[in-house]
């Protein structure tokens, strides 16, 4: 299926995703947090905060299981752009311009240099670091600009949805890694990573 379009895997990968039961999901997200917190988060040496996501369609749930233990940010599009806005546990969510629960308008946009780490919902990811999102292509306008391409980004999603050969797009921006369940595969370290 390696001609397949991105339509194509898309659909695939979110019939494959839906077919995980929900012990299989929970056991699996619990997972990732655990790598998160116990391994990537001690490398990266930052007190920066996470730019997490409001998981939707079955998606790993990551981001309560870090209640606590990091400062958070969350993605809004607004007019047109996608912002990672400051968000504290428990903060009301209300939907962004896309519909998706999002911190308020009134929060605080984050700069770049602030994040220590991008976490980032993927529907699939290839084997040289792209993501295969809902093609809407928001994380990849927010990765074209240089400030954002150098925050440590990982690509989350299960493992059975993980190093898909779809074809990337000229626009389509390389994370610097991948977070499944059965760990962090580093496709460049960033800066920040010691080990």
């Amino acid at each position: 299926m390696t001609t397949a379009s991105k339509v194509e895997w898309r659909r695939l990968l979110l019939q494959r995703r839906r077919h995980l039961t929900h012990e299989q999901r929970q056991r699996q997200t619990r997972a990732m947090a655990v790598h998160l917190l116990k391994r990537v988060l001690p490398q990266l040496n930052t007190d920066g905060l996470v730019a997490g996501y409001v998981a939707m369609a079955h998606e790993p749930d990551v981001v309560p299981h870090l209640q606590g233990s990091v400062a958070m940010a969350l993605p809004a599009v607004c007019e047109g752009q996608l912002h990672l806005r400051r968000w504290s546990w428990g903060e009301p969510l209300e939907p962004d311009d896309c519909g998706v629960p999002a911190p308020r308008v009134t929060a605080r946009v984050v700069e770049p240099n602030s994040v220590g780490l991008l976490l980032i919902p993927a529907v699939a990811m290839h084997p040289d670091g792209f993501r295969l999102g809902y093609g809407g292509g928001w994380y990849d306008r927010l990765l074209s600009r240089p400030a954002w391409s150098r925050r440590p980004s990982l690509g989350v999603c299960f493992s059975c949805c993980a190093g898909i050969p779809f074809s990337p797009e000229p626009w389509d921006r390389p994370l610097h890694g991948q977070l499944t369940e059965e760990g962090v595969q580093w496709r460049r370290k960033p800066q920040a990573v010691t080990a």
